[in-house]
Parts: C-alpha cells; sequence; structure tokens
C-alpha cells in the first residue's frame, strides 16, 4: 500500500521521497524475514516428534477433514531412523501429490500407502479420477510434478507416475534407504 501511495505522490519533497522509500524498504526487508520464519514453521512437528509414518497418517486425516474427501492410509515397515531430508521429502510429495488428486482427479476417494523395503522406502498415492497425461502435465505451468521430481532428486529419488484417462493415476515416489557412492 505504501509504494501505491508513492507511485501517486510526485508533490513530496526529495527527503519525504527518500524517507518513504526507505520506510517501505524496511517493510519488505521485515516481509521477506515472515515468510522466511513461517516457512520453517510449516514443516509438521509430529514429523520431528513421530516420525514420518505419523506424520503422513496425520496429514492424510487433517486433509481429508478439510477437503472433505476419503484418504485410506496404509503403512508398512517403514524405518524409525530415515534421515530428517528423506522424511521431509516424502511428506513434502505427499502434501503435493494429495493437493493435486483432488484439485484435478475429480474423485472423492484416495489411498496413500508409505512402504519400507530392504533397499528403499515407497510413497504411492493413488485415485480413480479422470487421469492425465503425465509427460504434458510435466511439460506444462503446474509446478507440482516438477516440484517433487526436484526434491526427490535431493534425496536420490524417483519419481513415477500412472495415468490413463478415466482410469485415474498413481503418483509413486521411491528413495533408496542408503545413500549411493556416486
Amino acid at each position: 500500500m505504501n509504494l501505491h501511495h508513492l507511485k501517486h505522490s510526485l508533490s513530496l519533497s526529495p527527503a519525504e521521497l527518500t524517507q518513504q522509500i526507505e520506510a517501505a524498504t524496511n517493510q519488505v526487508v521485515e516481509l521477506g524475514s515472515d515468510i522466511q520464519a513461517l516457512s520453517h514453521r510449516l514443516h509438521s512437528s509430529k514429523l520431528e516428534l513421530l516420525g514420518l509414518t505419523a506424520a503422513a497418517d496425520g496429514l492424510c486425516k487433517e486433509f481429508s477433514h478439510s477437503q472433505k474427501v476419503d484418504i485410506a492410509f496404509h503403512s508398512a515397515n517403514v524405518p524409525k531412523d530415515l534421515s530428517p531430508e528423506i522424511s521431509l521429502c516424502l511428506f513434502r510429495v505427499l502434501q503435493e501429490a494429495l493437493q493435486n488428486a483432488t484439485k484435478h482427479s475429480g474423485s472423492q476417494h484416495f489411498e496413500v500407502s508409505l512402504k519400507g523395503r530392504p533397499n528403499d522406502i515407497e510413497l504411492t498415492v493413488l485415485d480413480a479420477g479422470i487421469g492425465f497425461e503425465p509427460e504434458q502435465a510435466i511439460k506444462g505451468r503446474g509446478l507440482g510434478l516438477s516440484s517433487m521430481q526436484e526434491r526427490l532428486k535431493l534425496v536420490h529419488g524417483q519419481l513415477f507416475i500412472k495415468s490413463r484417462l478415466h482410469r485415474g493415476t498413481t503418483v509413486q515416489a521411491r528413495v533408496p534407504l542408503k545413500e549411493r557412492t556416486s
């Protein structure tokens, strides 16, 4: 609002104009700091305190309630000692996959699965919605699938998408449990 006001304040003296520009600059810096602090608080405290399984289950319940959809959550053999990077990555991928599914699939029922396997951990989000063309969606304007891929790359993971028109979509993220040496 101050910047908008400045735009229409051509009658100010140079000193007054400088003072208002400095005030607006300070407000922008404060806003940037507030946004950064907020982003650090956005990750679930359940994730840190109780682990990925509890945080994912809680997210599914909260999301189900807020979006008025049915989400069945299943987990098996999820290691308790996952690195914070892997846990946060999979948590964020789950958030994005659920957002995309509820926004675009047309379905009201979703299945989420989190499985620890001998060499990796696998997150699956399944819907029976309208489906889409994955290659076109990744190349499109949306950032959801691209951000999931980029997050997974940071932990040497992979994103797999299977979708058929009117037959639903499966989004699967796999992250190796052992760090790669190369």
